[in-house]
């Protein structure tokens, strides 16, 4: 009877370490799901993009059997890109859904106020947005804001370096720049990107004739174009994103002819659909790719891939390049979470642990998702060649070329044929 007693005991004991091991972790007690927020201006494509990616990443995890075994459930918050509702949408998110992370933004305006809802729920935020003033709130008040880390697409200052590389690219091909007229955003994003760039063009001897700020919704860019005629500008440079008209832009200018090419950073033509948007008339703006992919370029296996499902899934391809951003962040956080629990921390879904595992990919040991994913002490995304970066690429014939660097171009510049040189 006691060898009886103890043979069960032990019997009884071994289940209870194996239904232990088998657990998640401690902190599994009254977990039943893991819940992903995401949050953007859903009436824009960089907003739908975002949930698109979220939505698609998360089924796939879940039919691999989820995170740690735990199903996601997604949640979304609309920014409506205001500032006050931004807040309270990330606020709904952490603190009613009980959001596990929040991934996206978009607006460097919003995103600053979103920074500090965040800093206060103490909530894990992968973003979008490219003012450098986020990077330097984290170096300034790490213990604040170390909850977030920039995902989708460089620091805007970045922009800078890819569009100085755009006026040199263009002079070493036969185009000389000596003139540029600039159209940009009346928003916080632009400055520091013209900042960056009035240096780097002067010290090519490139003069700019003139810097535009548009609001958001302009549409009359045939004046500015004539304008640019007449100051006998090489080039319009736009800088935009939040004035959401860039294929506006791109008809006038095609339909106008001028002996000035298009060139600059807008993130319009960098959807997949805007070729056809603009009836054609895109053909031969040359533009930069944030976020280091294009449809038909993608970087990784994991990114064509993606473009694949994302079509599959909703019919076309992404809208933005927000959806890769969007849809590898999920995937890091997936990755963080394994990688702490692996390691025996007994709450790996807390967002202090995740912290340190997210900056363990550095430039030494990048995440190879739709891009190699790396990041600065300041959590801002690593600029580079071998990392993300805004390529240089061009509308030609309905397709999307990247026409620089050369390591992943895929294509070479073609002038219109109204340009006289």
């Amino acid at each position: 009877m006691r060898h009886a007693k103890a043979v069960l005991a032990a019997v009884i004991l071994l289940v209870a370490v194996i239904s232990l091991c088998t657990q998640p972790n401690s902190q599994s007690a009254g977990r039943d799901k893991v819940v992903i927020g995401v949050i953007g201006p859903m009436s824009r494509p960089e907003g739908v993009a975002e949930k698109n990616a979220v939505k698609l990443a998360a089924k796939e995890i879940n039919s691999q059997g989820g995170i740690l075994g735990y199903k996601i459930e997604v949640v979304v918050g609309d920014t409506k890109l205001d500032s006050n509702t931004a807040a309270t949408e990330f606020r709904r998110l952490a603190t009613v859904d009980k959001a596990d992370v929040i991934i996206g933004g978009f607006s460097s305006g919003v995103m600053t106020t979103m920074m500090e809802t965040m800093a206060e729920t103490k909530t894990l935020f992968l973003t979008d947005a490219s003012s450098p003033e986020h990077a330097k709130k984290v170096k300034e008040n790490y213990e604040k804001y170390k909850y977030w880390f920039r995902v989708s697409q460089n620091n805007g200052s970045t922009f800078a370096l890819d569009l100085a590389d755009m006026v040199k690219f263009l002079k070493e091909n036969g185009y000389d720049v000596k003139k540029v007229y600039i159209i940009r955003d009346e928003h916080v994003w632009t400055d520091p990107v013209m900042a960056a760039l009035k240096p780097l063009l002067a010290q090519m001897g490139v003069q700019i004739v003139k810097d535009v700020k548009i609001p958001r919704g302009y549409s009359e860019y045939e004046q500015l174009i004539l304008e640019a005629e007449s100051l006998n500008a090489d080039l319009i440079m736009p800088i935009l994103a939040i004035s959401g008209t860039g294929d506006i832009l791109a008809k006038q200018w095609a339909t106008l002819k001028p002996n000035i090419l298009l060139a600059g950073h807008d993130l319009a033509p960098i959807d997949a659909g805007f070729y056809e948007k603009t009836n054609g008339l895109a053909n031969y703006e040359i533009f930069l790719a944030d976020g280091g992919a294009l449809v038909t370029a993608p970087p990784t296996e994991m990114c064509r891939h993606f473009i694949e499902e994302y079509k599959k899934e909703y019919g076309h391809y992404p809208e933005s390049h927000q959806a890769y951003g969007a849809y590898d962040a999920v995937y890091l956080y997936k990755m963080v979470v394994e990688m702490a629990a692996k390691d025996g921390v007994k709450d790996p879904f807390n967002p202090d642990v995740l912290v340190k595992y997210l900056e363990k990919f550095n430039a030494s040991n990048p995440a190879r998702l739709t891009r190699p994913i790396a990041f600065y002490s300041n959590h801002d995304l690593m600029w580079g060649d071998n990392y993300v970066r805004n390529w240089i690429s061009q509308w030609q014939d309905g397709k999307q070329y990247i026409i620089y660097p050369e390591n992943v171009a895929n294509g070479k510049l073609k002038l219109p044929p109204w340009i006289k040189r």
